[in-house]
């Protein structure tokens, strides 16, 4: 298992026990207090039994559900805490950044490998866009390299206020140099920002269900690592500004 802290600006001193959060034993003390002081936690994990989030939404645990029917083989998880401050706006903030999916392009990704830095989708275009009640669908031709075209449905649901549920996953099969093969639904991602006491949660889960080849495990790993924290570092960075 592989953690990975980002840091953004200190903004609280004193830490509460994670008792006092909606998380298991799976999150160290050390971690809970190095998100309480402004960072990002991004952990690569091995199976859905070692997530930390211990919710009581029902929709956020039918997510959660979802992808621990899936068993992916790569396996991310992504943790933001924020203090709430009077009019911060934070759902409405990151629901535009979710919903603007064609501005995705705009994403950096660096590569570590390489020492380059491109695009995290090349080329991402609305095929179907619609409202019903409090949800918001889309579907998406995307181009995430080195994957070819793929086809995506996203859903956001959010009262614009308080909660926020995002969830994609590809609706036809994604090929990477050849070997590599993402069946129909088995890449897929979730993002979840809600109250809870005096502090905005923002937790991701990136997931994809893949063949792990021994020679390149490794370097898969630490590509699908790196593509999320890119992805995660757009949707919140709007929150500082």
């Amino acid at each position: 298992m592989k953690t990975c802290v980002l840091f953004l600006p200190l903004f609280l001193f004193l830490c509460p026990g994670i008792s006092a959060f909606p998380f298991n034993s799976n999150l160290p003390e050390e971690d809970l207090e190095a998100v309480l002081n402004g960072h990002t936690l991004i952990r690569s994990l091995d199976s859905y039994e070692q997530t930390i989030l211990d919710s009581d939404n029902p929709e956020i645990n039918g997510c959660l559900g979802e992808l621990a029917e899936l068993d992916p083989k790569y396996f991310v998880e992504v943790l933001q805490i924020r203090r709430i401050k009077p009019d911060d706006g934070i759902v409405g903030k990151v629901y535009r950044v979710l919903s603007d999916v064609e501005s995705y392009t705009e994403i950096p990704y660096h590569s570590k490998r390489h020492g380059t830095t491109t695009p995290l989708y090349s080329y991402s275009k609305i095929r179907s866009d619609f409202i019903n009640r409090d949800k918001h669908h889309f579907t998406a031709d995307m181009v995430m390299p080195p994957f070819e075209l793929c086809t995506v449905e996203i859903s956001i649901k959010t009262d614009h206020e308080n909660f926020l549920l995002y969830k994609s996953k590809n609706l036809n099969p994604m090929t990477c140099m050849t070997f590599i093969r993402v069946k129909k639904d088995r890449l897929r991602s979730m993002i979840s920002v809600f109250q809870h006491e005096d502090y905005w949660i923002i937790y991701g889960i990136g997931a994809a269900k893949a063949p792990k080849i021994p020679i390149l495990t490794r370097r898969v790993e630490d590509a699908f690592i790196s593509r999320v924290e890119a992805f995660c570092g757009f949707a919140t960075a709007v929150l500082d500004e």
